[in-house]
């Protein structure tokens, strides 16, 4: 598996993951309208190779995150998403692990990411990697996680 700077290309197969607006809302909030149209989304999720990142393998294409950098000099991760064919099999963890270890080396000493307090398959993921909810910034629907040095 190898984690590299994502391509126009990459993302026109993320979008053909995303099958209905609730994958949609689930894969990127509120900012990504459905149906995704590729030159929409360019904007939306503020893509460039220096914040998105595809991790591939012989297989092809396995998941896409982003690394989105905040006023406050933290990162926050987004859009983190693994191919139908390959969950439950550890390519979440591998991307999130690059991404965070990436968003440390940008420094500022945090980093960030909202999950949905529904999907509890990512809500266990991120605590295994160290996130804690910040309360204060979640609510009933959208937790907040932080992930200090």
């Amino acid at each position: 598996m190898n984690i590299l700077p994502a391509s126009i290309n990459d993302l026109e197969e993320v979008i053909s993951w995303i099958a209905t607006e609730e994958e949609c809302r689930i894969w990127a909030g509120p900012a990504v309208t459905f149906p995704i149209s590729k030159g929409r989304l360019l904007d939306e999720i503020s893509f460039c190779p220096e914040n998105s990142f595809s991790c591939r393998s012989d297989m092809g294409l396995l998941a896409f995150g982003q690394v989105m950098q905040k006023e406050d000099g933290r990162s926050h991760l987004a859009r983190i998403i693994t191919n139908p064919t390959c969950r439950s099999q550890g390519v979440g963890r591998r991307i999130c692990h690059y991404l965070v270890d990436y968003a440390f080396e940008l420094g500022g000493g945090k980093v960030s990411l909202n999950v949905y307090r529904g999907n509890s398959s990512a809500l266990r993921l991120y605590e295994s990697l160290g996130f804690k909810e910040q309360v204060e910034k979640s609510d009933d629907t959208n937790v907040f996680m932080l992930r200090t040095l």
